[in-house]
C-alpha cells in the first residue's frame, strides 16, 4: 500500500514539474528607448495568471492573453495540446542590467513559476538613439473616446488613429483590443491617409479602426491598446555605380512594433429602483404603432407595426411581449432595422407582428408600456403605442360553425382549451359492414409503411454520402469559381468584397475537402484535419496565415492595393494546388 501511495506522489510530481511556465523576449540585449516583447507561454489549459512587476521598463500594453490547441491522430493513438499565452510590450527606460521576477500562473490548482529572466538594456550610439527617439515622435498610434464617464448602456465611440511622418512600406495590426464589458459594433473606417497639423507639425494621419461600444456592467473599464506593426523605409547611404540598382536598393526595411495606451472608461449603475417593463433601453426613443385595418374577416392575417425611433443602443431593444387577444394567432414578429452609426445617429427599428384572429367579435389590441433611461436627463422615461379596437367579421371559412354549438358562457370562458363534448354516442359494428378489400387494403399499408421505415435511413446515408463524395471531388472546381469572383472585385476596385470572396473561397474549399461542418470551422479545425492526412506543417501554416491576411486586409491595407489584391489572389489559388497535389 505504501509503494503505491508512493509511486502516485511521484507520478504526480513529474506530471506538474513537467509544466514550465517559459518565459523569453524577441530582444536581449535592448537598446534603450526601444520596445521589446516578453512572452510568458505554458504548455496546458491554465487561469490565474499573475505578471511580475517591471523594473527599468515601461508596460505599453498587456498582458494579452492568448490560446491555441492542436489534434494529432498517430499509430493508432491521438494526442492534443493546448498552449496557453500572456504577452505584454514593453519600452526600456533606464540603462543597466534588469530581472525579470518570477510569473505565477494554475494549473488545476497548482501553482507553477517561470524563472527569472535577466535583460540587459544598452546605452545605442548616438545615430541610434536619435533614430529611436525620431520613430517614437515620428510614428505613433492615438486612441479617442467621445465620452469617458457614462452610465450601464449608454454608448460611446472609440477611434484608433495613426499618425505618421515616416515613410511606411505596410502596416498590419498584430492586437485587435478584447474589449471585455463591452457590447462592440465596428463602424466603417477609411484607410486613406489625410494630412492633419498639430502644433505646427504636419502628419499622415488615418483611422485604422472606429467602434460603437456598449457597457454591458458598471465599474471602471478598460479599453485595451491596440498593436500595429509598421514596416519602415530607411534611406541607405550606400551608392553604386550602377543607377538601377541605386535605384532599387536605396532603402531598407525596418520592423517596429507601436501600441496605443489603455484608457479606462467609468461605467455608472442605472438608477434603482427600476420601474416595471425597464429591458434595458439606454438613450432617447419614440415609440408609434399601426395596423392594416380594424375591420378584418376570420381567417385573414393583418399586421400589426411597432415602431421605435431615436439614437442610443436601438440594436440591442428586443421584441415586445405584447398581450394579443388569446383568440388571435401571432407569429414570431419580422424585425426591420436602419441603424446609422450603430445608433448614434437617428435610427428607427421597426417589429411587424403577424396575426390572424379565428372567432368573431370585437376586440381590443391593447397599448404597451415602452421604458427607457434618458442619460442626458439621468430619468426614465415611459412611453406607449395606442390601443386598437378591432372587430372580427364571420369569413367564408369560419371557424364559428363548429362554435356556434357551444354554450355562450363556455366561449366566453375558453382560454388555451376547447370545449370537451359531455354526451358520447356509441354504436355497435357489424362484421358484415366491415369491407374484406379493405382490410387487406390496410394490412397492405402497414408492411408498405415498415419496409419504408427500415429502408428510408439507408437511402438518405447513401445519398448524403454520394454528395459527400461529390462535394469532395469538386472542392477545388467550387473554390476556382469562388476565385473567379475574388477576380471580378479586383476589375470594379472592391477592396473589401476581394478579401471578403477569399476568405468565403478558402473556408469553402476546406469545408468541401474535409467534409467539415460549417459549425465546426476554425483555424484549430484546420490544423487538426491537415495534421491527420500528414499534409506539411509549412503549407498549414501559409493556410492559415493567407486567411488571417484576408481579416485584417481591411484594416490595413497596402498603398498598392492592386497589387496586394494580385499576390493575394496568386496565392490562394497556388495553395489550394498544393493542397490538392499533397491529398492524391
Amino acid at each position: 500500500m505504501k509503494k503505491a501511495i508512493l509511486l502516485l506522489i511521484l507520478f504526480f510530481s513529474s506530471y506538474l514539474n513537467a509544466q514550465e511556465l517559459n518565459v523569453s523576449s524577441n530582444r536581449n540585449p535592448a537598446i534603450l528607448g526601444e520596445q521589446i516583447i516578453l512572452d510568458f507561454s505554458i504548455n496546458a489549459k491554465a487561469n490565474n495568471f499573475q505578471s511580475p512587476k517591471f523594473e527599468g521598463f515601461r508596460v505599453v500594453s498587456g498582458p494579452n492573453s492568448s490560446s491555441s490547441s492542436s489534434y494529432s491522430f498517430a499509430n493508432g493513438k491521438s494526442e492534443s495540446k493546448v498552449t496557453s499565452k500572456y504577452s505584454f510590450v514593453l519600452q526600456t527606460t533606464r540603462v543597466g542590467e534588469f530581472i525579470i521576477p518570477s510569473a505565477t500562473i494554475k494549473v488545476k490548482g497548482v501553482t507553477i513559476k517561470s524563472k527569472p529572466l535577466k535583460i540587459r538594456i544598452v546605452k545605442g550610439n548616438t545615430k541610434q538613439q536619435k533614430q529611436n527617439k525620431s520613430i517614437a515622435e515620428n510614428l505613433f498610434i492615438k486612441v479617442k473616446v467621445n465620452k469617458k464617464n457614462i452610465f450601464v448602456g449608454e454608448q460611446i465611440i472609440v477611434s484608433y488613429k495613426l499618425y505618421t511622418r515616416v515613410d511606411l512600406e505596410n502596416t498590419e495590426i498584430s492586437s485587435i483590443p478584447n474589449l471585455n464589458g463591452f457590447w462592440k459594433k465596428d463602424l466603417e473606417a477609411s484607410s486613406r491617409f489625410k494630412r492633419e497639423i498639430i502644433d505646427g507639425v504636419a502628419y499622415n494621419t488615418a483611422t485604422i479602426k472606429k467602434a460603437v461600444l456598449t457597457p454591458q456592467k458598471a465599474g471602471d473599464l478598460l479599453i485595451d491598446p491596440m498593436e500595429v506593426k509598421c514596416s519602415i523605409r530607411i534611406k541607405t547611404q550606400q551608392k553604386s555605380r550602377d543607377p538601377f540598382a541605386n535605384f532599387f536598393n536605396s532603402y531598407n526595411v525596418k520592423e517596429e512594433l507601436i501600441a496605443s495606451k489603455p484608457i479606462s472608461i467609468k461605467v455608472k449603475k442605472l438608477p434603482t429602483p427600476k420601474p416595471k417593463g425597464f429591458f434595458g433601453a439606454v438613450g432617447d426613443f419614440t415609440i408609434n404603432s399601426s395596423i392594416d385595418n380594424r375591420s378584418i374577416k376570420t381567417n385573414d392575417a393583418s399586421t400589426y407595426r411597432v415602431k421605435i425611433i431615436g439614437t442610443g443602443n436601438i440594436d440591442l431593444i428586443k421584441a415586445f411581449d405584447i398581450n394579443f387577444p388569446s383568440d388571435f394567432e401571432v407569429y414570431d414578429p419580422k424585425i426591420d432595422d436602419r441603424i446609422f452609426q450603430g445608433g448614434i445617429k437617428r435610427s428607427t427599428k421597426t417589429f411587424e407582428y403577424l396575426i390572424i384572429p379565428r372567432i368573431t367579435g370585437n376586440y381590443d389590441i391593447p397599448k404597451y408600456l415602452f421604458t427607457y433611461f434618458n442619460p442626458k436627463t439621468k430619468k426614465y422615461v415611459t412611453k406607449s403605442t395606442s390601443v386598437y379596437p378591432i372587430k372580427v367579421l364571420k369569413g367564408d371559412d369560419s371557424e364559428d360553425n363548429q362554435v356556434n354549438n357551444i354554450n355562450q358562457s363556455v366561449k366566453q370562458n375558453i382560454v388555451d382549451i376547447n370545449y370537451i363534448k359531455n354526451k358520447t354516442e356509441l354504436k355497435s359494428l357489424n362484421e358484415k359492414e366491415l369491407d374484406q378489400n379493405i382490410y387487406y387494403f390496410i394490412c397492405l399499408l402497414i408492411i408498405l409503411i415498415i419496409l419504408l421505415v427500415l429502408l428510408a435511413p439507408q437511402i438518405i446515408i447513401k445519398n448524403y454520402q454520394k454528395t459527400r463524395i461529390l462535394k469532395n471531388n469538386k472542392a477545388d472546381k467550387i473554390a476556382s469559381k469562388r476565385l473567379k469572383n475574388a477576380q471580378k472585385c479586383i476589375k470594379v476596385d472592391d477592396f473589401d468584397g476581394f478579401f471578403e470572396e477569399t476568405e468565403k473561397a478558402l473556408w469553402g474549399y476546406f469545408a468541401d475537402k474535409f467534409n467539415v461542418q460549417s459549425a465546426d470551422l476554425s483555424k484549430e479545425s484546420i490544423s487538426k484535419y491537415f495534421k491527420k492526412l500528414n499534409i506539411d506543417n509549412k503549407l498549414e501554416e501559409n493556410f492559415i496565415q493567407l486567411i488571417n491576411d484576408c481579416e485584417f486586409a481591411r484594416y490595413a491595407p497596402s498603398k498598392n492595393k492592386n497589387k496586394q489584391m494580385g499576390d493575394t489572389l496568386n496565392s490562394a489559388k497556388e495553395i489550394i494546388v498544393m493542397v490538392e497535389s499533397k491529398l492524391k
